[in-house]
């Protein structure tokens, strides 16, 4: 058998085994979507109980502050509000007010420790590139917080400032896996090593469409407070114990954990899914590659059956 010949087939045979490895990283990619959709839908859920729970504690503190002034809580003394001043120095004040001037800006960038995600990985470190420019221009110096490997190693190589770095997060991260992480951030942020943390992550839409998302986690701005005082005292009556300060100074690190943590989560979930996608591009483009040597192959016998046949008759003309 001619040399081509036996070349087509090893292609073929080691293609087809390539689609079998590439199916198969699809289907445990899948297994591993519906796991962690499955979980940041459900801790989606708590988060936004837990944020509304922070929310109406901090409406009635502010209603029963500005009531003694006989004043409304409205958009123009919140603005201008002293959180110190309320709650007294602690970290209460402290996670909720910003700081009088911002020179330092982290960035908590969440990318995977891997390749074969497709653009996963490129699009976060593209974008976040794209917001420490920005940092650059502002004057304000950037720190960086990095969770997976492939972030982390890129910034380092382009001689970005990681304060902090962390790899190996599993495939479902658990709350408990990644506290530390969440916990060495706040830990940060109220040390003064920024003055604000945002969170850089890629968001999962569906299996086949995530966005780049960057959101401000500290100081907590984003909470559903300012309503009027009638209005609070009509919708916010529950009991508190010992008193909205003591119970907020234990919610709100919990409240910016748990939402750094949905972060991670959802993070971990478009990373499936880009797996997932790519491993099936893969898997399609293999077959497609099967395909296509496999006409080369019998295009191939055909020539050297229809050479041989000539051969032959040439042979037997010959004789006669």
């Amino acid at each position: 058998m001619p040399a081509s010949l036996l070349e087509l087939k090893k292609k073929i045979a080691s293609v087809k085994q390539t689609g079998k490895i590439t199916e198969a990283m699809r289907m445990v990619s899948a297994s591993k979507l519906n796991q962690t959709e499955k979980r940041d839908k459900e801790y989606t859920i708590y988060n936004d109980h837990v944020r509304q729970t922070v929310s109406r504690l901090m409406s009635s503190t502010l209603v029963n502050y500005f009531g003694k002034q006989k004043s409304r809580v409205n958009e123009n003394n919140m603005n201008n509000l002293d959180y110190s001043e309320m709650f007294g120095p602690g970290i209460v004040a402290d996670m909720i007010q910003g700081r009088d001037e911002v020179k330092s800006t982290g960035y908590l960038v969440i990318t995977g420790d891997r390749g074969l995600v497709g653009s996963y990985n490129s699009n976060a470190i593209k974008n976040v590139m794209g917001l420490l420019k920005d940092s650059e221009i502002e004057h304000k110096s950037a720190k960086v917080l990095a969770v997976g490997s492939v972030g982390a190693q890129f910034f380092k190589k382009n001689n970005v400032n990681v304060v902090y770095e962390k790899d190996g997060i599993s495939d479902v991260p658990t709350y408990k896996e990644t506290l530390p992480i969440v916990s060495t951030a706040i830990k940060m942020y109220l040390n003064g090593v920024y003055d604000e943390l945002y969170v850089c992550y890629t968001h999962h839409v569906n299996s086949l469409s995530s966005t780049f998302r960057v959101e401000k986690m500290l100081p907590i701005s984003d909470l559903d407070i300012g309503v009027s005082e009638a209005d609070a005292h009509e919708k916010l009556e529950y009991e508190v114990a010992p008193d909205p300060e003591t119970v907020l100074a234990s919610i709100l690190p919990q409240y910016a954990r748990s939402t750094i943590f949905g972060a991670i989560l959802d993070a971990k979930t478009a990373e499936h899914a880009s797996s997932m996608t790519a491993m099936q591009s893969a898997s399609d483009n293999a077959d497609d590659l099967v395909s296509t040597l496999t006409t080369q192959l019998n295009r191939a016998r055909q020539a050297q059956i229809t050479t041989e046949i000539t051969e032959i008759i040439g042979g037997a003309n010959a004789l006669e």
